[in-house]
């Protein structure tokens, strides 16, 4: 007759994942019916960091060449308000190598974007706070964060492609809503954090209260931007397109940075992992179906 400490100690062996391998991945283990292999493991915040220093790096250096290198070719152009000397973001993108410092950096980072929408999409859904009554205002927030965080990216990638020299008024269209959809996004975003087990330490309070700062900010900048474009190419009043431009420079930023807060949602609480799953074969007994056989005396 086995001992309890005996008993115990294999009921938590049962219960544990199954051991790393000298590769640091699981070794097979079988699964409602299903052998599972991990294949290969991605470090979280190596993830993090390919989606998010490529857009912080392409805006950076593309609004950078373009005042510092090609201030001549793109600044103190002279409309019929008045010299400008601040260029628009469109202006920039338009010049050819900011073009594509923009473009090969941010188009990069959109694959990788969409996995942490799928990541977020799905553990909303079994990490939402189960004291939180109001399920189906949860769930369309949910489903907002995916979908409209699908449509900010479709139009960051269009506006990216589409600029002023191809069609200036469907890269305006794709500019405004891609701002549209950024404002919805956070805000769903942030519901959810508050009203899940993300909002719990270690981090999860710090990354809620940033997301509410940068989201501020972001939605602040939307009424200025549109006030001083308009007093511009109305009123004539020739510093409002610099503060206009400079709307447009912190827009990009504080969404950056907003999905940056990605960092402390996913450190010590995600793991990326590629896994073939197959069906069991009959006889094939692996390392955890072996420990779990109880031991006769």
């Amino acid at each position: 007759m086995s001992s309890p400490t005996s008993s115990v100690e294999k009921g938590i062996r049962r219960r544990l994942p199954p051991p790393l391998n000298r590769m640091g991945l699981f070794e097979p283990y079988i699964k409602d019916g299903k052998k599972i292999t991990e294949i290969v493991r991605l470090n979280p915040v190596e993830v993090f960091l390919a989606g998010f220093i490529p857009p912080m790096f392409g805006s950076v250096s593309a609004i950078a060449i373009a005042l510092i290198f090609h201030n001549d070719e793109i600044s103190n152009y002279n409309w019929q308000c008045g010299r400008a000397r601040l260029p628009s973001l469109s202006r920039i993108i338009n010049l050819p190598v900011e073009r594509t410092f923009w473009q090969l950096f941010l188009l990069f980072h959109v694959p990788i974007r969409v996995v942490e929408l799928i990541t977020g999409f799905s553990r909303y859904k079994r990490m939402r706070n189960v004291n939180y009554k109001r399920v189906w205002l949860y769930e369309l927030s949910r489903y907002l964060y995916f979908v409209v965080g699908l449509m900010e990216l479709i139009f960051l990638s269009g506006l990216s492609i589409i600029g002023e020299r191809e069609n200036i008024q469907v890269h305006v269209i794709f500019f405004y809503v891609f701002g549209i959809c950024g404002i919805v996004h956070m805000i769903s975003n942030i519901f959810c954090h508050a009203h899940s087990l993300y909002y719990l330490n270690p981090y999860g309070r710090l990354s809620y209260y940033l997301k509410i700062v940068f989201t501020s900010l972001y939605v602040l900048s939307t009424p200025i931007l549109v006030a001083s474009f308009l007093l511009y190419w109305r009123k004539c009043i020739t510093w409002a397109y610099d503060v206009f431009a400079l709307c447009e420079y912190s827009g990009v930023f504080l969404n950056i940075c907003f999905h940056g807060c990605a960092f402390f949602d996913i450190r010590y609480k995600v793991t990326f992992s590629v896994r073939k799953i197959e069906d069991v074969v009959q006889n094939e007994p692996t390392k955890q179906q072996i420990e779990a056989i109880p031991e006769k005396h």
